[in-house]
């Protein structure tokens, strides 16, 4: 890496920095109005994070693709990440509701893998959203992921993560098949869950 090009690198890592600060705060003012209006916290917890130099060398080999800035940013659509882990599946779509409320960034896409889980059995729901820093005379969007998500979900989500690196590349048929079954386990505890919340609601009601 040249002079020239170590210069972007830092500058784009540093833009990474404020549009996560600035992320981090209007999450926090979103989720803070929401509680105070009311009267419940849905969220567990919420992390957030930076990916790596590693994992996006890494992520753009996959994609057979150079590490440089221009493919960073064009192909890794995650460097900015938010996981907001909440208790029933009810919260997760309170919350995506509330956050695409916001005029702070853009939606630039939305998948719901709730309602379509992929075919490992991963369940979410992610927003990628653009967030403008206005930078003296120019105003740039750099793009972050959000992922919503119960906790049965999250705890899965997480142990299929440290499964992932420690399997082989070509997984057996057997543990595909397990991880899969296992994620159907945690669907069928989320709906029982919302059911006995959604219950408990009308008593309360």
């Amino acid at each position: 890496m040249n002079f020239s090009e170590e210069k972007e690198f830092k500058e784009i890592m540093l833009k990474y920095e404020f549009a996560k600060k600035k992320l981090e705060t209007e999450i926090d003012i979103l989720l803070k109005e929401h509680e105070y209006k009311c009267n419940y916290n849905p969220v567990e917890h919420v992390k957030s994070r930076i990916k790596s130099i590693d994992s996006a060398c890494n992520k753009l080999k996959k994609k057979k693709q150079e590490f440089n800035t221009y493919n960073l940013v064009k192909y890794v659509h995650d460097m900015i990440g938010f996981r907001i882990v909440c208790s029933f599946i009810s919260d997760v779509y309170d919350i995506v509701n509330i956050i695409k409320s916001s005029n702070e960034f853009i939606i630039k896409e939305e998948t719901d893998y709730i309602k379509n889980p992929k075919d490992s059995g991963y369940s979410s729901y992610h927003l990628n959203v653009l967030v403008p820093l206005h930078l003296e005379e120019i105003t740039e969007y750099v793009e972050a992921e959000i992922q919503i998500r119960t906790v049965a979900m999250d705890c899965w989500a997480s142990l299929e993560h440290k499964l992932d690196y420690k399997l082989p590349k070509r997984v057996p048929k057997e543990i595909k098949d397990e991880l899969i079954a296992c994620a159907m386990d945690i669907d069928k505890l989320d709906l029982r869950m919302q059911k006995l919340y959604d219950i408990i609601k009308e008593y309360k009601d």
